[in-house]
């Protein structure tokens, strides 16, 4: 598993909208994709930071989302497009016993 880590500067009055609307868009447009196995979303009210980690299956699956998807979804975030402030990505390991 793949996880694909973002934090977004989202100002605190436009947390709750910020989310809704993220999951509207994003979550349900990615929810059919192939690989896309789910998504939490963080807040930190001290920094006025959202935090999105989202499960892909595998790196390939994730980076097959073709780049007119993120532009649709991107563009239907409208008003409440915010700017990644940094993204991670992190490989899950798992160790037998």
């Amino acid at each position: 598993m793949v996880i694909e880590w973002l934090r977004f500067k989202v100002p605190h009055e436009k947390w709750e909208a910020f989310i809704q609307r993220d999951e509207e868009v994003w979550t349900a447009g990615l929810r059919s994709f192939p690989g896309f196995l789910g998504k939490e979303t963080w807040v930190d009210p001290v920094e006025n930071e959202v935090v999105m980690l989202i499960r892909w299956q595998t790196r390939e699956l994730w980076k097959s989302v073709p780049q007119s998807l993120i532009d649709e979804l991107d563009a239907k975030m409208g008003d409440l497009q915010m700017p990644i402030a940094e993204s991670r990505e992190y490989q899950v390991r798992k160790f037998l016993h």
